[in-house]
């Protein structure tokens, strides 16, 4: 595993716009990235690969909505070029298969230890995992469930030095639960769809990023563009 110097410690996106809104994503870290459907989580786990992959990182990519295939035609239909890294070894994909499950409480504990162990085990050659996305395996856990993985999450990147990325909708898990989690994290992002004047949006709250380079005051406002990706809109709201 690589070590980070002080002038490595924030991976830029390789998105001009996008870094000088956010002040890039801070290494080591856990960030929790947070939305509903069709919000934007996984353009945006996406973008972070991207940027990691351009910056000579390691990805490993954990994905529980998308096959290997699907997910390098996705990026490279955004000219994101990836497919070679993937070839090289420095991006790798694992597809977890969590649809039509019958899902209940053991299931679930299961399905995290396995996650657990495959990241103890596979992703110990990796600057950075991403996870797209939890919903599915955190809906039906316990409480405890969820706790010891995002403890282990954050034992790694305190004593490992890896950085997580993570997605999952808000629904997956109660209230009090995911003020815990959050806690856990040293970044956390809110993805939802808004309208501004008229028009709609995809939109970025950064409710917390510990030690990037700026601090982010405003919702950044967002849309897909074909040529390259997350393409930022020039209106926002300020955080209340």
């Amino acid at each position: 595993m690589s070590q980070f110097t002080e002038e490595e410690n924030i991976l830029k996106l390789n998105n001009p716009e996008l870094d000088r809104k956010m002040g890039g994503l801070p290494l080591p870290s856990l960030t929790l990235v947070e939305g509903a459907n069709d919000s934007g989580k996984t353009i945006i786990l996406q973008q972070f690969t991207y940027g990691a992959l351009t910056a000579n990182k390691k990805v490993l990519y954990i994905t529980t909505e998308d096959t290997a295939k699907g997910l390098l035609n996705n990026m490279e239909r955004l000219n994101w070029k990836v497919t070679d890294h993937y070839l090289t070894g420095k991006f790798r994909i694992t597809a977890m298969n969590t649809m039509n499950m019958n899902w209940t409480e053991e299931v679930s504990k299961y399905y995290l230890i396995a996650l657990t162990n495959f990241i103890k085990q596979k992703g110990q050659h990796f600057d950075i995992i991403i996870i797209d996305s939890l919903t599915h395996l955190l809906t039906h856990a316990s409480d405890t469930d969820v706790m010891e993985f995002f403890s282990t999450c954050r034992y790694i990147v305190d004593q490992i030095g890896q950085t997580f990325v993570m997605s999952m909708h808000r629904y997956a898990i109660n209230q009090e639960l995911l003020v815990r989690l959050r806690s856990f994290c040293d970044g956390h992002l809110i993805l939802e769809i808004k309208t501004f004047r008229d028009r709609t949006a995809l939109t970025i709250n950064v409710a917390k990023l510990k030690g990037a380079t700026r601090n982010v005051s405003e919702t950044i406002s967002f849309e897909v563009s074909p040529a390259y990706g997350i393409k930022i809109l020039p209106f926002s709201s300020t955080k209340g």
